[in-house]
Formats: C-alpha cells, sequence, structure tokens
C-alpha cells in the first residue's frame, strides 16, 4: 500500500517513507433501527440515516524523527486543522482522497526491533475515489 499525504495546500503530496504495515479505511453507513412489532418474522429492520463516515485507520511506521514526512505528521498532529491525505491501492488502480485528522502517535520501541511509530488517522468530510 502506498500512503501519501500532504500538510500544505501548497505543496504536493508526498508519500510517506518506511511505512511497515497500514489498513485501508472503512466506509461505513449509519443506519437506524425500525424493528416494529408487525417486522416480518421478527427481523430487525433497519432504514438509512443519510450519515456516512470513513472510519479511523492505522499506520506502523518504522520511526524516523529526522525523516520530513515523519516531522509532517507530527506537525500535522500538533494542528487543529485536518490535513490533505490519500491512500492508494499497490497499482494504483484505486485511490481515496480525503481530509483527516492524525490522532495519535503512538511510538514503541522494544528490545531487538527498530523504533516504530503507530499512527491512528481519523477522516473528515466526504472522501474522493477515483
Amino acid at each position: 500500500m502506498v500512503v501519501s499525504f500532504q500538510a500544505d495546500t501548497d505543496t504536493p503530496l508526498e508519500t510517506l517513507v518506511n511505512v511497515l504495515d497500514g489498513e485501508i479505511p472503512e466506509f461505513e453507513k449509519f443506519l437506524a433501527d425500525s424493528t416494529s412489532h408487525g417486522s416480518a418474522g421478527g427481523y430487525s429492520e433497519f432504514i438509512a440515516t443519510g450519515q456516512r463516515q470513513m472510519n479511523s485507520f492505522k499506520l506502523t511506521l518504522g520511526w524516523d524523527p529526522a525523516d520530513a514526512t515523519h516531522a509532517a505528521l507530527v506537525t500535522a498532529f500538533d494542528s487543529d486543522s485536518p490535513v490533505a491525505m490519500k491512500v492508494q491501492d499497490p497499482n494504483g488502480d484505486e485511490v481515496i482522497s480525503f481530509n483527516a485528522h492524525i490522532q495519535k502517535l503512538g511510538r514503541v520501541s522494544k528490545m531487538k526491533d527498530m523504533l516504530k511509530c503507530e499512527v491512528t488517522i481519523q477522516p473528515t468530510g466526504q472522501p474522493t475515489i477515483t
């Protein structure tokens, strides 16, 4: 998976380096329970509320505080404004572009392993899928 992001709309998206593992965000449609005593066979029924969201997702990075893309994640975390991001499959067949907040930065240092950072990203607003 290739994950790219930008911290400023005046700069091009830059690919995050040292991505060890990552998720592609899930899309969720919110439903309201509309089950009544008369629902056929006693089965639950649901109606769409019109609200949708992209759920938060995680990346694990081989953390390098001197790397510009990792430093930009820290800057984005410190900001109250979302940053532009995109996620694309390895072949670039599907690209999901969206704004997001860097919700968590969790550095992990285990014996006999490299310094890692688990990043939680919360998309906000409507994405564009191409």
